[in-house]
């Protein structure tokens, strides 16, 4: 009888832990998914902040390119050239910020590295 009653106790006692362990993991993933939000907040940033360069500041630089290699061939060559200059950059930007937006930030690998250490310590704890 006092056998049956350490193995209830010890039941309990799993149970108990394993859902403070649960709730412990459900933390982990929350607090590890908003930092991920956090960098790819800031790739959505930078990727808009390299549209808007793209857009202001690489015009005035495709049009004197374009003005200056007006002088020694036809102003539409000039401007053909620079826009393939230009449609190059704000690719690269571009590229740039999306790259941060990388869905393998999202896949949580702390928690499923503790989850992995918890169930193995859960076995050992379980098997005699």
């Amino acid at each position: 009888m006092q056998s049956e009653r350490n193995i209830a106790e010890l039941a309990s006692d799993v149970a108990h832990q394993a859902s403070e362990l649960l709730r412990n993991e459900i933390r982990l993933a929350r607090a590890e998914a908003m930092e991920n939000v956090r960098h790819m907040g800031d790739g959505i940033l930078r990727t808009a902040f390299g549209v808007a360069l793209a857009g202001s500041s690489l015009t005035l630089g495709l049009f004197a390119g374009a003005y200056l290699l007006g002088m020694v061939m036809p102003l539409w060559i000039g401007g053909a050239i620079m826009a393939a200059i230009g449609g190059l950059s704000a690719y690269m930007i571009v590229r740039s910020g999306l790259k941060a937006l990388s869905t393998e930030k999202i896949a949580l690998p702390k928690t499923s590295r503790q989850i992995a250490r918890d169930l193995n310590l859960i076995k050992e704890t379980v098997t005699p």
